[in-house]
Formats: C-alpha cells, structure tokens, sequence
C-alpha cells in the first residue's frame, strides 16, 4: 500500500499491495506459518525514545533511538508514513494525551500474546484452506496516526497506534478523521489478516479498472474475514446492505473506468455517505462467488489467483444482491 491517509477503517492500511516485490523472496519461499515472526521490538523502542523527550530534542530523540535501530518495517514504514523523525515529532507533540493513554495497549501486543494467538491461528487456518499460501514476517510499529498497515518488501507492517484505543482513551486531541478510525486492538488480527491476503495475490499489471481494484480489496477482506473471523469495514457494511442495489446500480455504470475516486481511497472526501464503498461491492461479488463454487477451497485459490476481473464477475452471478435468496451473509 503506498498512500497516506485513506478513509476510515477499511483505509487504515494505506493503498493495496499490488503484488510482491522480487526482494521479497525470503517470505515467498516460507510456507510454514509457524515460522513467520511476529515482531514487536519497535513498539518498546517507541517508548524508551519518547520517555524525556521535549520539545527542543523530541525529533533527535526519535531518531536515534527509534528509527535509526528500528527493525527492517520500521524503516520500510517511514516511506510515506512515518516520513522522517520531525514529522513523527510533531505529530506526538499534538497528541500528547492519546499517545500516553496507548502505551500499555501496545506494549500488550506482545506481552499479553493473546493478539498475536488470534493473528497465528489465521495464519494456520489460511494453510488449511490454500495450499499455496506463504506466510511472510509482521512487523508491529508506532507511527504518525496516518496509517493501519500495509505489505511490502519485508513483510507486512502494522501501525500499532492506530489499534489501541479502549473506551477510556482521549480523543480530544485527534481529527476527525483519527477519532473515526482508532479503534481496539481488537482488530489488530483482522488488519493483519487482510494484509495476508494481499500478500497472496498476484502482482497487478496495467492500469487497473475500478472493478479490478474493488475486487483486490474486497476480496481481501473476504478472504481475512473468513481466516480471522472478524471484519474491519463495519460502516461500509452497515450502509451497503441498506443500500446494496442502488450502489450495485451506480457502480456497474462506472467499473470499467480508471478513476476510482468515488469509490475507493477517498479518506474525508466522501461526504453523504461512507467513504469506499468499492471494498463493500468487492467483497459482495467475491462473497456471491464463493457462494456459488461447490468446491470451496477451489475457490479460495481462485479468488487469490484472480486475474481477469470480468470473468470473475460474470462467474460469480452477482446482481447487486438479488441473487440471494435468504442466504445469510458473510464468510462460513
């Protein structure tokens, strides 16, 4: 994922992962999600350099001490995101009350283990499904509140700070845009398990189609939801299947085009409804799709595998919902 600040939940992760770069090779060859690691050692890091920081030395502290010895997704976060120790500085010095009320929530992380249980059983449960899957090292970082989690050279990388916040946090200090999407370390698992799948798919080549990149994202989420058990665009949800048909009406209209601006990536610019609704109609079809397939584990891999969106589409028999017939939705 390669953009900052992306909308709500569902764009806590930055863009989507178009592919594995070839320096990824290390992750591609693991199969065993047992060997994975899960790595927490930047989240402690964070903290130490923060610790009698002040405003005059904030910025050399968070440099030497945080950046400069961080872990490889550390360092791969701040391109885009972190941007450099000044920024990181500044964006802490705003908040200083959220940032002191997330410390123990992220030093959990890897302490308490339970999230990283959760994380490790979606893990073992997408081998089960696709024999194909490699499982790639999570790097868990603090950065700038401008993003959840991407996937890339090293791994996948997950932005801790914004998973920390409990029903005692302040928010006060936040934009709107951060009071909507912090949220509980909860969904720290099914964050990571959408960036597992995207670390699956095929790498995109070309200018992708509104319809291509919905089905990237909305797959994803499909697909994590169905490995973690939990789903990370509840707004998305809530509004689309109120208004399924209508949006499927709007949407088909317009999937063949490159501007996805009315639909995906579209941070605080939607105004009269939730931003990227693309992920929703993706998932739709990739959910009406696996509906269909009697072998559910051939369609896991095609799903992952998925080149020719068109063809996806018409094999999934989506019609903006009225294909159901009462089925419950969601992933079994």
């Amino acid at each position: 994922m390669s953009f900052g600040r992306s909308g709500w939940l569902v764009l806590l992760l930055g863009t989507g992962f178009f592919g594995r770069p070839v320096a990824a090779q290390e992750a591609v060859r693991n199969r065993d999600p047992d060997a994975a690691r899960l790595v927490t050692e930047d989240i402690p890091r964070f903290w130490s350099a923060l610790d009698g920081a002040t405003l005059l030395d904030g910025a050399d502290r968070f440099q030497h001490l945080y950046l400069e010895s961080g872990t490889p997704g550390l360092k791969a976060f701040l391109r885009g995101r972190i941007v450099n120790a000044r920024a990181l500085a500044g964006t802490v010095a705003a908040r200083p009350r959220y940032y002191a009320a997330i410390r123990g929530t992220t030093l959990a992380v890897d302490t308490a283990g339970a999230v990283k249980a959760r994380i490790r059983a979606s893990f073992h449960r997408l081998a089960d499904l696709y024999s194909e899957a490699v499982f790639p090292d999570v790097y868990f970082v603090i950065g700038r509140l401008n993003s959840g989690g991407t996937a890339g050279e090293v791994g996948l990388i997950i932005g801790a700070e914004m998973y920390a916040r409990d029903l005692g946090t302040p928010t006060d200090e936040l934009t709107p845009w951060e009071k909507a999407v912090v949220t509980s370390s909860d969904v720290l698992p099914s964050i990571v398990a959408h960036e597992l799948i995207h670390f699956q798919q095929p790498e995109a080549k070309g200018s992708l189609s509104l319809l291509d990149q919905a089905l990237r994202e909305g797959s994803a989420d499909f697909l994590g939801q169905l490995i973690s058990g939990g789903i990370i665009n509840r707004i998305q949800h809530q509004y689309g299947d109120a208004h399924e048909a209508a949006l499927w009406d709007e949407f088909r209209k317009v999937m063949h085009g490159r501007d996805v601006s009315g639909w995906m990536y579209q941070g605080d610019q939607s105004v009269d409804r939730p931003p990227d609704l693309g992920y929703y109609i993706g998932y739709r079809i990739t959910e009406a799709y696996y509906d269909r397939a009697e072998d559910k584990r051939a369609a896991i891999a095609e799903i992952i595998t998925m080149r020719d969106a068109d063809r996806f589409l018409a094999a999934s028999g989506y019609d903006g919902g009225h294909e159901r017939s009462g089925a419950g939705k969601g992933p079994r």
